[in-house]
């Protein structure tokens, strides 16, 4: 977990709730899993582990209201911020195995602008990489368990030429709440700039924060969408940063 040269090394240990859903067919049997409960005497457990499965991480709004209004006041974490901010992702051509992260807000003139929140942005990173995922599927609960730890590379700034290609496609998009993602580019301009830069995801977050020191602790609802594959999504989130954990990681990475 070291840097490495001008490469910035950035784990992330994440707790998320959801609901685990399940594709396939058994071997055994070659039957769909929805017709599975009827032909077979198997354990629920011996069954999941022979199917595959993604977490759908939308939540029930009653849920979210628990976590806020019942979860977070008895636990006695603070209250970090709560942001509406849009995120855009681009993919770099000269750069294939990389993406340039850019997280904007909305100004008085309805335009994004690029924010500054702890690091330089945009800010360049080699696609995610992810070192461990377990599922735990709580059977007698309404939602699931995720775990998962997951590392980025954080490359060099842009240049500024580079800068300014980005800043360019960032302040042609135009709000739109009837759009996936709720940003569109106007019509006869593709969402790229300079032939290097390509839109390939956005994301409108509303998120409520709150940490405490071992853990961040954030609510949000967010609607995203997906340039390459031209499809969205709205889902209602909670999930937990688990700092602490990571931190110990580090720590114990640089004493071995």
């Amino acid at each position: 977990m070291d840097d490495q040269g001008s490469e910035k090394v950035k784990p992330t240990l994440v707790a998320r709730l959801g609901k685990n859903h399940f594709h396939g067919k058994l071997p055994e049997l070659g039957i769909e899993f929805s017709n599975f409960l009827k032909h077979c005497r198997y354990s629920e457990e011996a069954m999941l582990r022979q199917l595959r499965r993604s977490l759908h991480t939308d939540i029930p709004s009653s849920y979210m209201e628990n976590i806020i209004d019942g979860v977070v006041p008895a636990i006695g974490v603070d209250v970090l911020m709560e942001k509406d901010a849009y995120t855009v992702k681009l993919s770099d051509n000269t750069r294939p195995d990389a993406t340039v992260l850019c997280k904007c807000i909305v100004l008085e003139n309805k335009k994004l602008q690029l924010y500054k929140a702890g690091f330089v942005l945009p800010r360049v990173e080699l696609n995610q990489v992810r070192q461990m995922v377990i599922d735990v599927s709580c059977l007698d609960k309404n939602l699931d368990l995720r775990l998962m730890l997951c590392f980025r590379k954080i490359l060099t700034a842009l240049t500024e030429e580079e800068m300014n290609n980005v800043r360019d496609l960032i302040n042609s998009a135009v709000l739109d709440s009837y759009m996936k993602g709720g940003l569109r580019w106007p019509l006869g301009e593709e969402a790229s700039s300079g032939g290097r830069y390509s839109v390939i995801w956005v994301w409108h977050a509303v998120t409520k924060a709150y940490k405490s020191s071992s853990f961040r602790l954030k609510a949000r609802d967010a609607d995203r969408y997906d340039f390459r594959t031209a499809t969205g999504e709205t889902t209602r989130e909670i999930y937990l940063k688990l700092k602490r954990i990571v931190s110990e990681m580090q720590a114990s990475s640089f004493i071995g």
